[in-house]
């Protein structure tokens, strides 16, 4: 059996010939997310793209009390930061799968860095209040994180125009973040019944679940549809007080696939009693999207 596979002028091509891309784009760095406009068909057709985001990374946090901290929560903040100096390993993919106008697509990461910039911002008293720890005590501070983000959703593309398409849809986003974060001062900090340990750490992991609804889809730059802007958006709420994503870029449609380059962010902003108080991820990203 033959396999082959639709390239962006219509015509077919050899499985081998789109496998030899796969591989050279991959061992290039390449990657990024499905948004590229194929025509509607009433069979299945596939995409994968795995990319490389190079975001900033900051947030607030705030620990669950401990021996450390007097019982006290203790209240962090972290960058904004590259993790690409901290970086330990990553894993980003997107795939598609779609059936005339209905979709269906996932996004997955996975991120481990560590030495964080971090700051120490408050410790509670044993009456709820927070008493701000004063920067000069904090000799030395640094945090690690590991997480994952698993996103799926369902989308229809309700136009689609020479100009390009709108697809709105919604889904499901599920982030796990690992926190832990270590800190030496220069004495031990007692303020208005507040304490923190001379030295200690602290580590905890969040697990959020929300739902999300959004609108996707591409605005294409001339007649031939090689060059297009994709664009995406959503919002949701659930164990977020709300989440927020956008991304928007320039792409081209080669003979073999897309190559896409966009600006993507993406935040969380949670109740006082979590872990995660706010956290941003917000920077370039470069992909390939390869059809099959």
């Amino acid at each position: 059996m033959r396999f082959s596979c639709i390239n962006a002028k219509g015509k077919r091509q050899p499985a081998t010939r789109r496998l030899a891309a796969f591989f050279l784009a991959a061992a290039a760095g390449s990657a990024q997310a499905a948004t590229a406009d194929p025509p509607a068909s009433d069979e299945w057709q596939f995409a994968i793209a795995p990319y490389l985001w190079l975001p900033n990374v900051s947030g607030d946090f705030r620990f669950s009390g401990s021996s450390s901290t007097g019982g006290g929560n203790l209240g962090i903040g972290t960058g904004p930061d590259s993790y690409l100096q901290n970086l330990q390993f990553l894993l980003m993919l997107q795939a598609e799968a779609r059936k005339g106008n209905w979709s269906m697509f996932g996004d997955a990461i996975y991120l481990d860095f560590s030495h964080q910039d971090t700051t120490l911002k408050s410790v509670a008293a044993g009456n709820g209040v927070s008493i701000v720890v004063p920067r000069d005590v904090a000799t030395d501070v640094g945090s690690n994180m590991t997480g994952g983000m698993l996103q799926l959703a369902a989308g229809y593309t309700a136009l689609r125009a020479a100009w390009g398409n709108v697809e709105p849809f919604g889904g499901l986003r599920y982030l796990n973040l690992s926190a832990n974060v270590h800190w030496t001062l220069s004495a031990t900090f007692t303020q208005q019944g507040a304490t923190l340990a001379r030295q200690g750490s602290i580590s905890q992991t969040e697990n959020l679940v929300d739902a999300i609804i959004g609108v996707r889809g591409r605005f294409n730059l001339g007649s031939n549809g090689r060059w297009y802007v994709p664009y995406y958006f959503d919002i949701g709420t659930g164990s977020s007080r709300y989440t927020l994503q956008a991304s928007a870029g320039a792409a081209y449609a080669a003979s073999w696939g897309d190559i896409q380059l966009s600006y993507r962010y993406l935040n969380y902003e949670l109740n006082g009693g979590d872990l995660i108080q706010r956290l941003t991820f917000k920077g370039p990203m470069l992909g390939v999207v390869f059809r099959f």
